[in-house]
Formats: C-alpha cells, structure tokens, sequence
C-alpha cells in the first residue's frame, strides 16, 4: 500500500472521528424546551431567559455540519478505487446530514436573534402571533435536526454494509452500525425523547470510532 494512500487513511479516520466527537458535542449542548405540559407563554418565557444557552447549541449544530462537510470529500476518495458505487451512496447521506444540521443551525441563529428583537422591545408587548412565530421557528429547528440525524442512521447502515465488500472492515462496527442505525431513524420520527435513541445514536458513534481507529492504525 502507498504512503499516499495510508495518509489519506489517516486524515480521514481523523476527520471522521473529529465529526463524530463535534456530533456528539452537539447533542449535549441541544437546546430542548418545550414541553407538553407547558403553555405557550411558558416555553417561550424559559427560552428568552436561556438565549445564550440557545445560541451556543445552534453555532454547535452549524459547526458538525461544516467538519461532516470537510470529511466528505476525503471518504470518498479513500473508497474511490475500492468500492464501485456504495461509498458514493454512504457519501451522499453525509451530506444530508450536513444539510440538515446547517439549516437547524441557521433556522437556530434566526430564532436567537427575532428572541433578542423581541426582548429588547419588550416581551410582553409583543402579540401572540409575533410569539407563535418563535415556538414554530424552534420547532422546524428541531425538525431539521431530526432529519440530520435520520440521514446518520442511514449513513451508518452504508457503512456497516461495506464488511460485505472489504474483509478487513471491523465485524464489532459492523454489528453496531447495522443495528444502530435503523433504531435512530425510528425513534427520531416515532419518539426523540425515548432512551433506546440514545442507546443508538451511542452505538453509531461507538461503531464509527472503532471503524476509525483501524483506519487510522492499519488500515482498511
């Protein structure tokens, strides 16, 4: 194997794992509000006395989005005389999850910044479809987030399936990837809250990491 080859290998298990680590990061700085329970008055009083905490979540979304978009092009290179077609596939749903968490990122920054219009002019005065306008803002945010995440679970079924095509793909990565990926896809649309998508999206990231490490120190 070329030392050209073996750098690429590197750079993109590094790349790789810096993304799994940004996603991570993401989800534990996710800011999450409303409530079932709660009035409109009361989710979005809770959201203008947390803007910071809003903001930093939606820089943290944009940021995954922009190393899932600099890993890209290095995976498929990597794959590019090794597999036909499914790394071109797998690819393709990184960038819909790039997609998807840039425009929560985005959709996140215009909702902190309507947020401190309204503050500044007073929050009370403002009328309710002015306040209704945040909370949809914040949902469709969300939405976009779950569809991000929806195409990870999809990528994560393409990459477990490569251990169909290369030997020497790690059979611990495949098993979490394969069965991790469809969980997260499910749980994102049927419940976000339930801890079986956690489980999974943990399994994934557990999976990409080992896949990585290989990558990184042997080789694939």
């Amino acid at each position: 194997m070329s030392s050209k080859i073996r750098r690429i290998e590197v750079i993109t298990g590094l790349l790789i794992i810096m993304t799994a680590f940004s996603f991570v990061a993401a989800l534990l700085l996710d800011f999450d509000f409303v409530s079932p329970y709660a009035t409109l008055k009361e989710d979005l009083s809770y959201l203008s006395d947390h803007l910071r905490s809003q903001q930093i979540s939606s820089w943290a979304w944009l940021t995954t989005s922009i190393t899932i978009l600099i890993a890209t092009p290095f995976y498929f290179v990597m794959f590019h005389k090794r597999l036909r077609y499914l790394h071109y596939i797998t690819g393709l749903m990184m960038l819909g999850g790039a997609a998807g968490f840039l425009l929560m990122g985005l959709t996140g920054l215009d909702l902190h910044q309507d947020l401190v219009r309204i503050t500044q002019e007073g929050f009370e005065q403002a009328d309710g479809q002015a306040k209704l306008g945040l909370l949809q803002q914040y949902r469709q945010a969300q939405l976009y987030r779950y569809a991000g995440s929806s195409f990870v679970g999809l990528f994560a079924m393409g990459l477990g399936l490569i251990k169909f095509r290369l030997a020497k793909f790690p059979i611990f990565s495949t098993i979490l990837l394969l069965s991790s990926g469809p969980v997260l896809i499910f749980f994102n649309w049927y419940d976000p809250d339930h801890l079986a998508r956690t489980v999974a999206m943990a399994g994934i990231m557990i999976g990409v990491t080992v896949f990585c490490v290989r990558l990184i120190n042997k080789g694939i």
